[in-house]
């Protein structure tokens, strides 16, 4: 499947797409994300290989819509089939295209997917109290602070709070139709 924005479009993930997803071993792309090692191509090329060997996670590649090389990756993880229930996760690993809208658009997309196509009920996110960008995105495309994991990330020297937020079935289309 493949989803289209004004900006973005979000599409299967390819081996193709392996030498830009390793924009993520960039410090500061990795300050906002959950992995902490160093990632090659034979660990990109053995992660894409197993993303359509399960049904318990949906990836997508992040492209500007003017381009057709990927910029980074967004999906939905350990999607709980019975309860209705994902993680959600993005990174925006080219750094050239922060701050340009495609990010919000592909949470927006993503939440499309999980919403009205595979019938989810609720899609949470952790993010770092200090990836105040990431927040301001989240908040803005309907997701509801619901709690707080005290100084459970530690980075350069220091914990940080982790964040958890979610949107429900009922939110998400209370805001569609408005």
């Amino acid at each position: 499947m493949i989803l289209k924005g004004e900006k973005t479009i979000l599409r299967p993930v390819e081996l193709s797409d392996i030498d830009q997803l390793l924009n993520i071993n960039d410090l500061e792309v990795r300050e906002n994300l959950l992995s902490v090692f160093p990632l090659n191509h034979i660990r990109e090329e053995e992660w894409v290989r197993k993303l359509y060997s399960t049904q318990s996670d949906v990836v997508f590649a992040i492209v500007p819509i003017e381009e057709e090389k990927l910029v980074g990756t967004t999906g939905l993880h350990g999607i709980d089939w019975v309860n209705r229930v994902a993680e959600f996760g993005i990174a925006v690993t080219d750094k050239q295209y922060w701050n340009k809208g495609l990010g919000s658009e592909a949470v927006l997309l993503t939440l499309k997917y999980g919403f009205e196509y595979l019938n989810l009920h609720r899609i949470a996110l952790r993010v770092y109290e200090y990836n105040t960008r990431g927040i301001h995105v989240y908040e803005k495309c309907g997701f509801v602070h619901e709690g707080r994991l005290r100084q459970a990330r530690y980075i350069k020297g220091k914990y940080h709070d982790v964040l958890i937020m979610s949107v429900l079935s009922d939110e998400y289309f209370a805001r569609s139709k408005g």
